[in-house]
């Protein structure tokens, strides 16, 4: 254990402001290009980056010759569980379309730390790692020769559409030419992109033309070079409107580059992933040579519910006869988040309570059997609540479920009050009396705003026992 990994590993859970007040001695890596960083910066930038990706990267807070020079990093980087999802989806695209005597080859381009690299590394040949951060590139060296990878080669170069045959170019990687000549350009089975969605002063980006780099000019030269692009984006950033972008752009660069129109459709999927509640990527694979409808992956916690891209547009939703309910379904934020609301009622025989209500019943009457198996069903792709009694939102049924509920979860949903303030309005506390849901339900009869008592907690697994 070198002088720089003890110093981490004894400070490991430190208090890094009077560590710093109180260190004078700073040990730096032994085989580490420091350059112009401050070993007292980089000590102190492990710490508290190995404190962030202690839940988040689990195996690499075991790994203690590990090096992180900033804390961005490591809050930007992906979680074990969405780079290993990143990685079997290459796999899948490999399979369909890398030969087997070939060698596979991926280039993640906007290498950053390195998780998304070190996990293709697993199922490629070759992996290109490129940053344009010189600290970042050499930490990612560092990195990767302590985690033992050998297969991937790095490359230090600012990301643009005249500087990409550069970077694929095999003479300019650090280690090896991997059977390539010596002034070979790659061209990668896959290309990998997830351009960084924070400024300079830290806020953060939502549109795709304001990331860096700008994936919109560079697409024409990188399918030039690759037929299948796999591009990561913000969690937050709206499905529509970045779909229409990124076939738009190929329109434009065809009709200025041949003088000719361009009306297909490149992006092939879009994979939402949520983890534990909480919408986490949106990845999209584009392929230069696709014709077809693009298909919508909803990823609840490894599982995943599929739909095109037509029936999500194309699908009604069905809305309630009545007021009763005996089981309710909230959807994952996958779904949510795909905007496949409608496209579950058809799939999965479901109503929904409003048009803008995302609550969810059965449509039809089911026996005990009928109705746990179909719970069954939906359970890995949102939460499913037994219904105890519905009350019309009034001030009668506040008082009732103040002094019945008074320990409760609140949710609001499509009615005029915040969760917050829907909670200080019945007056309750957080607790486990109940889970209750303030919503409009659009019945044919009685329109109007609800409050459903649920069974906190309940799922199908015990509903009929």
């Amino acid at each position: 254990m070198t002088d720089f990994e003890k110093f981490i590993v004894d400070n490991a859970d430190a208090d890094t402001a009077r560590l710093m007040l109180s260190t004078k001695k700073w040990p730096a890596p032994e085989d580490f290009n420091i350059g112009k960083t401050n070993p007292k910066d980089l000590a102190i930038n492990t710490i508290e980056a190995r404190k962030k990706l202690r839940k988040k990267v689990p195996e690499l807070w075991s790994c203690t010759g590990m090096i992180y020079p900033t804390t961005l990093c490591a809050e930007q980087c992906s979680s074990s569980a969405t780079a290993e999802y990143k990685a079997e989806l290459a796999r899948k695209i490999l399979d369909e379309y890398s030969s087997e005597e070939q060698e596979k080859v991926i280039a993640d381009l906007t290498g950053g730390l390195g998780i998304d690299t070190a996990a293709f590394s697993k199922i490629a040949g070759v992996v290109l790692y490129n940053d344009m951060n010189p600290v970042l590139a050499e930490a990612a060296r560092h990195n990767f020769n302590v985690l033992g990878i050998e297969n991937i080669r790095i490359s230090c170069t600012e990301l643009t559409a005249k500087s990409l045959p550069d970077i694929l170019r095999s003479s300019n990687y650090d280690t090896g030419n991997f059977g390539l000549e010596q002034s070979e350009t790659m061209h990668p089975d896959i290309i990998f992109l997830d351009p960084s969605r924070r400024g300079s002063n830290g806020n953060r980006f939502y549109m795709i033309e304001d990331c860096q780099p700008d994936v919109l000019e560079l697409l024409p030269a990188l399918f030039s070079y690759s037929r299948n692009i796999l591009l990561k984006l913000s969690p937050m950033a709206d499905i529509s409107l970045t779909t229409e972008r990124l076939n738009h752009c190929y329109e434009e660069y065809s009709e200025k580059t041949f003088g000719t129109g361009w009306n297909r459709n490149w992006i092939r999927e879009i994979h939402v992933v949520a983890i534990a509640g909480e919408c986490k990527e949106l990845l999209v694979w584009m392929d230069r040579d696709w014709d077809g409808d693009a298909t919508f992956l909803c990823v609840e916690d490894g599982r995943s519910l599929k739909f095109s891209q037509d029936e999500i547009v194309r699908s009604k939703a069905v809305l309630p006869d009545s007021t009763f309910m005996r089981v309710l379904f909230e959807p994952g934020k996958s779904i949510t988040k795909a905007g496949a609301f409608n496209a579950i009622c058809s799939r999965f025989g479901l109503v929904k309570l409003g048009k803008f209500t995302h609550l969810y019943t059965f449509s039809q009457p089911l026996s005990e059997a009928e109705l746990k198996d179909k719970a069954e069903t939906l359970e890995p792709f949102g939460k499913i609540f037994s219904v105890k009694e519905i009350l019309t939102f009034d001030k009668a049924s506040i008082k009732k479920i103040k002094n019945e509920y008074p320990n409760c979860e609140v949710a609001a949903r499509n009615i005029p009050l915040s969760s917050d303030e829907l909670r200080s309005r019945l007056g309750v506390k957080s607790g486990d009396d109940a889970m209750i849901f303030g919503a409009r339900i659009e019945t044919p009869v009685r329109p109007g705003n609800y409050l459903i008592i649920c069974d906190k907690g309940q799922t199908c697994r015990s509903m009929t026992t």
